[in-house]
């Protein structure tokens, strides 16, 4: 099919709104009628400069009025002031005009069969004729969608719809590929901005997409499914507005699924809780082991010293899974003798690490269960079912609302370790049957070494990696994380667990932002700040999703970490309305301003 000619495109444009005055490579000055125009409006100029067929897109970034002949418009202002009516009577509507300022976003150029978008690295002609992106006039919106085609990507996850100025533009979406997830995405915005709605349309697109991908491997089509363990601090995700006559949220979703869409997709499970729920369903009390914690998990989320962590990695090193316990015992001395990290430790070092797991004492925490075989405290952990689940492509909502903080940030921590190890395990072996081994090992599990580990969470692990619950191997052929579900981990309130001081001794989400990618692991970073967080983290966050931020520092981090050029998007950071996001990413030539539609109002 031949591309769109560009005089077709510019007879739906309509009417022509001014003339290109001056520009360069970052700014351009625009002439134009007097007209009602609002700071983020979009504007196109039609160019053949050297034969070739090009229209940049303008961004305004301020106007001011100004008069067409050599008036003083102060001098005008004082006669209406002084003399309104013999002034007024005089006719001066073609002497007032508005002069536009903005940034060039680039320019959509002529192919065979497609416009294609490029950086502004060129220039149109001098006197360009100037359009106006109308969002009145539908046939504008058609226009954008050829133009900007390559940006505003066709499939994948909706995020929202194009933004110009104060209006979206209706059918004119933009999309995330669903291997974004498998990078790291940030969210930042302040209070009310609409983070969460955000959040609640970018699950229903994952699941959108699961739904369309599932579909489509009944046709030899292979996509990867997308998972995602979605933290919900306020348990919004689940029934979102409906008990307040809105619509229904994950649960409406899953409701509407048939039978044998809910066993693909959702089985076992899609909302986790520390509340009791009745009747095992696919909503689930959620409840972790005290053996599926490393001292690692611990010191990520909460303050050591670097004796304390001395201390706590030689009690694992000790007794294995059953360190937590023994510690808050005030067992620290024995167990294994002759072990040579066996040394003495200052007994306020020791009072210190049982203070920070106190948390985790029976009585104090309904999230992880005591584990001593010996005095009857079996294992007892969903952590295995929710592995498997996100292996399998599945959205679980996390309901904190129950959970301290340090519960949360340490249930979070463990499950993204724990399959942040399965897959770097993965990697690491040329067949299945030396899985089993690989995985002991990886959970420092190896009896010929005397290293308890985390024994009783790899044996479980093994067991699902052989009968196949866990999707590792397919007709005795191993996979590769290539061939898994994209998995991203979303880490709430993200200062409190990816500021610079958590990361001194190391982090599982330090891990993951730098090699997550390489197996299919990303996190999504929500955040009101951006300067609070380690700048690794955010070095290697490829996908921002940025929304009005509450003061100067926080748009500058903004700007300085964004993945595209944001500069001219100051000002916009700071007076743009809920909903409003720009989307910046490594895979888009240009930042998009993108209106987030209402949750409530999505078909």
């Amino acid at each position: 099919m031949a591309v769109i000619s560009m005089d077709s495109l510019i007879k739906q444009l309509g009417k022509r709104f001014g003339v290109l005055a001056e520009s360069d490579t970052y700014q351009l000055t625009v002439v134009a009628e007097n007209a009602d125009v609002a700071v983020g409006d979009l504007f196109l100029l039609p160019s053949r400069r050297g034969g070739q067929e090009r229209f940049y897109i303008f961004r305004t970034t301020q106007y001011a009025n100004i008069m067409n002949r050599a008036l003083e418009i102060d001098d005008i202002a004082r006669n209406k002031l002084t003399m309104p009516d013999s002034y007024l009577s005089q006719n001066l509507a073609e002497e007032l005009l508005i002069k536009l300022t903005g940034i060039v976003l680039g320019y959509a150029e002529a192919k065979e069969r497609e416009w294609t978008f490029h950086k502004p690295r060129r220039l149109p002609e001098h006197l360009s004729n100037v359009f106006r992106v109308d969002p009145q006039q539908p046939e504008v919106a058609e226009v954008m969608r050829s133009l900007l085609a390559s940006q505003l990507g066709d499939e994948g996850l909706y995020v929202g719809d194009l933004l110009a100025g104060e209006q979206a533009l209706e059918g004119v979406k933009v999309f995330l590929p669903a291997y974004a997830l498998s990078h790291h995405l940030g969210v930042f915005g302040r209070t009310g901005a609409g983070k969460s709605n955000l959040m609640m349309v970018l699950l229903k697109a994952v699941m959108d997409y699961n739904q369309a991908a599932t579909q489509q491997k009944s046709q030899e089509v292979n996509k990867p499914l997308v998972s995602m363990l979605a933290i919900d601090p306020h348990d919004e995700f689940r029934f979102w507005h409906g008990a307040i006559g809105g619509k229904d949220g994950v649960h409406g979703i899953v409701k509407g699924y048939s039978s044998e869409e809910r066993k693909a997709l959702v089985e076992p499970f899609y909302y986790l809780t520390a509340r009791e729920v009745g009747e095992k369903g696919l909503e689930r009390q959620v409840m972790l082991s005290r053996a599926d914690v490393l001292p690692d998990d611990l010191s990520s989320i909460s303050e050591f010293s670097e004796q304390q962590v001395a201390f706590a990695q030689q009690q694992f090193a000790l007794w294995g899974e059953q360190w937590i316990g023994r510690v808050l015992l005030g067992d620290t001395q024995g167990g294994a003798g002759g072990f040579e990290g066996n040394v003495d430790f200052l007994s306020g070092t020791v009072a210190a690490v049982q203070r920070r797991l106190s948390f985790l004492r029976r009585g104090q925490t309904r999230l992880f269960l005591p584990f001593d075989p010996d005095v009857g405290y079996e294992y007892e952990s969903l952590l295995p079912e929710i592995l498997c689940a996100l292996e399998r492509g599945r959205i679980l909502i996390v309901d904190t609302t129950l959970m301290g903080e340090m519960e949360q940030f340490l249930l979070t921590t463990v499950v993204a370790r724990s399959l942040f190890t399965l897959r770097r395990t993965l990697r690491s072996v040329a067949r299945v049957d030396e899985l089993p081994r690989a995985i002991r090992e990886a959970f420092g599990n190896d009896d010929e070494q005397g290293q308890v580990g985390l024994r009783t969470l790899a044996d479980d692990l093994v067991q699902r990696v052989e009968d196949g619950r866990l999707p590792y191997g397919e007709g005795g052929v191993l996979k590769s994380p290539d061939q898994l579900p994209y998995v991203n981990v979303v880490v709430e309130e993200a200062p409190s667990v990816l500021n610079p001081q958590r990361m001194k001794f190391g982090s599982v989400f330090r891990d993951i932002s730098r090699q997550g990618r390489k197996f299919g692991i990303g996190l999504t970073v929500v955040s009101q700040q951006v300067s609070e967080i380690d700048d690794g983290v955010l070095s290697q966050i490829n996908t921002e999703l940025v929304m009005a931020l509450g003061n100067e520092l926080e748009r500058k981090e903004a700007v300085r970490n964004a993945s595209a050029d944001l500069s001219g998007f100051e000002r916009e950071l700071q007076v743009m309305g809920k909903g409003q996001v720009i989307v910046s990413a490594s895979y888009k030539d240009v930042p998009l301003p993108v209106q987030v539609p209402e949750f409530d109002q999505m078909e």
